[in-house]
């Protein structure tokens, strides 16, 4: 394995994180309305769930937590994907934090600059949305694109990747903003049932996002498996070897067939699904785009120069 489990928990918090904050810019500009849940979901969730991620990368990168001047590396290649990502990286959190914090009201000191903090960021908050937009999307597409330059690794070494990645990132992103919302219905505006019966087009979305990610899944691991032998090897690991067990029942049920047979359901009955049910959908969802990002990791054979 090139990288640990540090690094696809990385991957997975900050892409679902980047993909929260793109659903709610969505949701704001398609009904800000109907989906004002949604909305306060993706702005909480977003910083924090990239920031989380941020010790996971810090916990992986070895030398640079007992040489810690090394880090400054990481700020100073501009020709390294890993850089590209600290600087997207960097203001996108505290952004996002300060989108987020607009949305609660159980921190709210009193502070006269506290006050006056919150009503700047409330006039600025339509410019903010737009420079976070920018800074999620590139998020979202760097998490596949940090591996995909990788020429060593021939499982990560391929265009398919980056775009597999964004793809997830926005189906966990929503998919954590949706279990977000029903968890914290009963102290917002809107009830669980109510939530629902408004996510009904929503989860349709969703599926065409689950195919269009099945799709790229599918011709990753062909073209993958139709290049070097060690690309084969890894290809192998995922369906009948090592990983298979996840590569099955993680990615394919949990993050495939489990929610797309709700939704169907939901699209046969023609009825809304009820909270239960939304939440056994987007979870597993979650739990889906966890455990592929830790198989791209853990599957990744290295060629080996003889």
């Amino acid at each position: 394995m090139a990288w640990g489990f540090p690094i696809a928990m990385y991957l997975f918090l900050a892409g679902m994180g980047a993909g929260a904050f793109l659903t709610a810019i969505v949701a704001e500009i398609y009904n800000k309305v109907m989906f004002r849940p949604l909305i306060r979901a993706g702005l909480v969730l977003s910083g924090i769930l990239v920031g989380l991620g941020m010790p996971f990368l810090i916990a992986d990168l070895g030398a640079g937590r007992t040489q810690p001047w090394r880090l400054i590396w990481l700020i100073s290649n501009p020709t390294s994907p890993m850089t590209w990502g600290v600087w997207v990286l960097t203001p996108f959190i505290p952004l996002a934090l300060v989108l987020g914090w607009l949305e609660v009201d159980f921190f709210n000191p009193p502070w006269r600059a506290a006050r006056w903090f919150r009503a700047l960021a409330l006039r600025w908050r339509t410019r903010l949305l737009q420079i976070g937009a920018l800074l999620a999307l590139a998020i979202a597409i760097y998490t596949g694109l940090l591996l995909g330059v990788v020429h060593g690794v021939p499982l990560w070494n391929t265009s398919i990747l980056p775009m597999l990645f964004f793809v997830s990132a926005l189906s966990t992103g929503l998919a954590a903003c949706v279990v977000y919302s029903q968890f914290t219905a009963v102290h917002a505006e809107h009830d669980g049932v109510h939530l629902a019966k408004s996510y009904f087009y929503v989860n349709q979305i969703h599926s065409a996002l689950i195919v269009t990610e099945t799709v790229f899944i599918f011709c990753w691991l062909f073209i993958v498996a139709n290049g070097s032998v060690t690309a084969a090897q890894s290809v192998q690991l995922l369906l009948t070897g090592e990983y298979s067990l996840y590569f099955w029942i993680g990615i394919v049920f949990f993050g495939i067939v489990d929610p797309m047979l709700i939704y169907f359901y939901e699209v046969v009955l023609g009825k809304p699904l009820s909270p239960n049910w939304i939440l056994i959908s987007d979870s597993s969802v979650i739990l889906g785009g966890l455990v592929l990002r830790y198989l791209v990791i853990a599957a990744a054979l290295p060629v080996i120069l003889i």
